[in-house]
């Protein structure tokens, strides 16, 4: 096995948090879980087969597919006995990797990534390849390269939103996420996103649950503490400044919704960052 870890710090003002990739030959029957991820995480299948077991269903996967693990999801993955499976994997998060994968028509009643037009080694899976072998010093090249492997599984994608049944709602998320991205700086209210996007409120918690697995004022929180510990790392930045630029109306309420998140003040986490960076 192979495994090559990076720092997401690098790319985090990106909006894609890249945090390992790498490849396995599994053995017969070689199993993962029940465990619990942070993070999203793909897995491609190369050759052979295996199975998915998730806390709703069960999933056989095979050559040329891929299986999304969702955050805080508690999942079981095995190889099968007689042609165990060879996987490349990415573990990711942010706002770009969510929007990606939702567009490939992954959710969490169905984590299955099917192709158009199965391979050995579609585009996607070369992309992905080629990614594996870079070195994780170099985390823009990696960038550039996971962006590239999820246009690929969006343009590969046999259950893509583009053009499906699901394209309103789709529109919807897309509608309601770009309105949080362009004003979480400042005080909104979850209802004012729902009216932006002409929807009921309650649909639109509904919708946010159904693909993130939690509601869109987390969503909110979570752009939020994400823009403040990039901000956090210019060490010339007051506390106060970055609370102000995330949405916050005072220092103290800034610092108590990031201890709660983050379970350390915004003072202790950049000593703790400068800590690592000796």
């Amino acid at each position: 096995m192979i495994q090559k870890d990076i720092n997401p710090d690098d790319i985090a003002q990106f909006g894609l948090n890249i945090y390992q990739y790498g490849h396995e030959v599994c053995t017969s029957q070689h199993s993962y879980g029940p465990a619990v991820r942070q993070h999203y995480l793909l897995h491609y299948v190369i050759q052979g087969c295996g199975t998915l077991h998730t806390e709703q269903h069960s999933w056989p996967v095979r050559q040329g597919e891929a299986f999304l693990i969702w955050p805080h999801e508690i999942t079981t993955y095995v190889a099968d006995k007689r042609t165990p499976w060879e996987y490349m994997w990415i573990e990711m998060d942010g706002l770009m990797a969510a929007r990606s994968l939702e567009k490939c028509g992954l959710r969490r009643d169905m984590p299955l990534y099917r192709p158009k037009d199965p391979d050995s080694l579609a585009g996607e899976g070369r992309l992905l390849q080629a990614l594996i072998a870079e070195d994780p010093q170099h985390s823009l090249r990696i960038t550039g390269l996971t962006c590239l492997f999820l246009d690929a599984l969006i343009a590969g994608s046999a259950s893509s939103r583009a053009g499906s049944e699901t394209s309103s709602i789709s529109r919807h998320l897309d509608n309601a996420t770009q309105y949080i991205e362009r004003h979480y700086h400042r005080n909104f209210s979850i209802a004012e996103v729902a009216e932006y996007c002409n929807i009921d409120r309650s649909y639109l918690s509904r919708l946010f649950q159904q693909q993130f697995g939690y509601g869109p004022k987390h969503y909110l929180l979570q752009l939020r503490m994400n823009v403040a510990t990039t901000l956090l790392a210019d060490r010339s930045l007051p506390v106060k400044v970055i609370a102000y630029s995330v949405g916050y109306g005072s220092q103290m309420q800034f610092a108590k919704v990031f201890n709660h998140y983050f379970h350390c003040s915004p003072s202790e986490w950049r000593r703790r960052q400068a800590n690592s960076d000796i």
